[in-house]
């Protein structure tokens, strides 16, 4: 049975009649944690390293759980900063216990002029929640030398929590503080005599309520959505058993966000991408003196091991949450590393918000994954007027088909040469000059060959690719015929998933090719899924290469699948004076294969100056 978070409740730190718990900021162990102590122990007093001056918003903030808020306030020294309120922060889950219970919550920390808002630098969560708040701490910081602190500023700070610490000591029976881990060995010395209270510039000019935008948790500000999710299921019934510790949580993660992609793509992840994809994890996170990823490693470690199509949709799977707040409510406010946008407006912060993922090697995610915002844009997709809607393809995708159709082509051509000529030994004439290989191969005979034969090429005015033949049309309903807009683009056929099933932005839908046929020159196509001259074809892709056999205006029609075509559809290009040449798919490049499957359809070409902003790569 795998370890499960909170195990150790009870090894957490204890003077009088005051306990401590130490957390760090969002990272759900302590959320758990400091869940199953109040429940179990239930104090008479809880004290929290959240600001008085900002109690009412918090306890608002609270209320809203699971959904995200965050606080938006003015500092005494005329500084804009933000406070975010969510339920993997276990002094946030202290004050929503408390509320639940009835306890009387304490706010013991000052509003300084440099309140440090986010994550502490500090030893792995993980790594705490295994052994315990009492061993760890006895087991490693006692052994260790106490860096000093940063200021005089940050010191009085840990003086003002003591002294409010000690008179809630004196008012009720039992104590809980639940504070940041790097404060715990200094509140325990101050402690241990009495303190006064500092004289401290602390308070609010304003303050204010504001649920986050969904977009902005696919930035790392907090902890990865996808964990807190489990976090707030478990919550829901606290009497079942906790949830499996991050170790467990990550590798399950993985494994889902696998599935995920080869649900959308319709393709497999191989062994050896995920095997890559763990192997990358380990040797980086040791690298960096970590144990276990975030969700910037997760992300670019997966980029690493296959591609930025994987990325993105690990990405996305990891960072969907299903309490999101509505992506269309005006006051949801925009995080960002320098500003943020609330209502509208832009505010620029003085204290720089502090994520998860290096401003340095940042993995920029601007498509669309929240799943209230794409079901809006789907409906909006739906719902368009017939007669502003004129779909089109996106250009840099264009190009990179044509120039795949262009290499299959020189492909093709080598196959039939390579075929087409036969090795024999020098003696006097030296024909299409000499075989190395089969020369290394027949050295024992101590001669030399030579090539002979036809090495004539072959032109060819079709390519046909089928990635998937889907007989029932099951998997790519969906089938169209366009034209090229000039003389350097094919026309085009093909069959494939909806449009509008996956959409990214805003007239934007993400679609992926079943299979499709070009031919040269373009212009000339009709569309072969209405005319009736191929309706005694009985599959799509058996169409496909009937149709690219009769617009073929040269000798060789390119064919790519996993099986080769049929002998009567080589019969029948023989008879009209073609020839098919077969590439088996599973010899081409895989991650080209499927780079060249996934394609965009806008709904009009005004989007093609801003659909760069919403694809999948930067």
């Amino acid at each position: 049975m795998p370890h499960l978070m909170g195990q150790n409740w009870s090894d957490v730190i204890r003077f009088e009649n005051i306990t401590l718990i130490g957390v760090l900021h969002h990272r759900i162990e302590f959320s758990v944690l400091v869940s199953t102590f109040i429940r179990n122990e239930k104090p008479d007093c809880i004290c929290v390293e959240l600001p008085h001056a900002l109690r009412h918003e918090i306890v608002s903030g609270v209320r809203r759980f699971p959904y995200h808020s965050v606080i938006l306030y003015e500092t005494a020294a005329k500084e804009n900063a933000v406070l975010m309120l969510e339920g993997s922060d276990g002094v946030q889950e202290a004050v929503r216990s408390g509320l639940e219970f009835d306890i009387p919550i304490r706010y013991v920390d000052p509003l300084t002029l440099r309140y440090p808002l986010f994550m502490d630098r500090g030893p792995d969560a993980y790594l705490i929640d295994l052994l315990g708040q009492k061993t760890f701490m006895e087991a490693f910081l006692s052994q260790a030398p106490r860096p000093p602190l940063e200021d005089d500023e940050n010191h009085r700070r840990e003086t003002y929590m003591a002294a409010r610490i000690q008179e809630a000591s004196k008012d009720f029976e039992k104590v809980l503080f639940v504070g940041g881990f790097s404060h715990i060995r200094g509140m325990l010395e101050l402690l241990g005599s009495p303190q006064a209270l500092p004289l401290m510039k602390t308070g609010v000019s304003a303050a204010a309520l504001a649920p986050i935008h969904p977009d902005s948790l696919k930035k790392g500000f907090t902890e990865i959505p996808k964990i807190t999710e489990a976090f707030e299921n478990w919550r829901k019934n606290p009497e079942q058993p906790s949830p499996e510790n991050r170790h467990e949580l990550v590798i399950q993660l993985m494994r889902a966000a696998a599935e995920y992609f080869s649900a959308h793509t319709h393709q497999e992840v191989p062994e050896y991408v995920r095997l890559t994809w763990v192997r990358f994890l380990r040797k980086w996170l040791k690298f960096k003196g970590e144990l276990l990823p975030d969700l910037y490693h997760l992300v670019s470690a997966a980029r690493s091991a296959m591609d930025e199509d994987f990325a993105y949709h690990v990405h996305e799977y990891l960072a969907d949450y299903a309490w999101s707040n509505d992506p269309m409510d005006p006051s949801a406010v925009l995080l960002d590393e320098d500003n943020l946008l609330f209502h509208g407006h832009k505010i620029i912060l003085h204290k720089k918000l502090r994520t998860l993922f290096p401003s340095s090697r940042k993995y920029r995610m601007k498509a669309v994954s929240s799943a209230k915002w794409k079901e809006h844009l789907k409906r909006n997709w739906e719902s368009a007027d017939a007669n502003e809607v004129d779909i089109c393809s996106y250009p840099p995708e264009d190009i990179e088909v044509e120039r795949w159709g262009s290499a299959l082509m020189k492909h093709a051509n080598h196959l039939l040469q390579t075929a087409q000529t036969n090795s024999e030994p020098f003696v006097a004439d030296f024909g299409h000059g000499p075989d190395i290989r089969e020369t290394l191969r027949k050295y024992y005979e101590k001669r030399i060959y030579v090539r002979t034969g036809d090495e004539g090429g072959l032109e060819f005015g079709s390519v046909v690719v089928i990635f998937d033949q889907d007989d029932r049309s099951v998997n790519y309903p969906f089938q169209m015929t366009w034209l090229g807009e000039h003389s350097q683009e094919s026309d085009m056929a093909f069959y494939s998933t909806l449009p509008g099933a996956d959409v990214v932005g805003p007239g934007i839908s993400r679609m992926e090719h079943g299979g499709f046929m070009m031919s040269y020159p373009p212009l000339r196509m009709y569309d072969i899924w209405r005319d009736q001259t191929f309706d005694f074809v009985s599959t799509r892709h058996e169409r496909l290469l009937v149709a690219g056999i009769a617009y073929s205006e040269k000798p060789g029609v390119v064919y790519v699948d996993k099986t080769p075509p049929p002998t009567k559809w080589k019969k029948l290009a023989k008879s009209m004076g073609k020839k098919i040449i077969y590439i088996p798919l599973g010899s081409l490049n895989p991650l080209h294969v499927k780079r060249m499957r996934t394609f965009h359809m806008l709904k009009n070409k005004g989007l093609r100056n801003t659909a760069h902003q919403f694809m999948k790569t930067d």
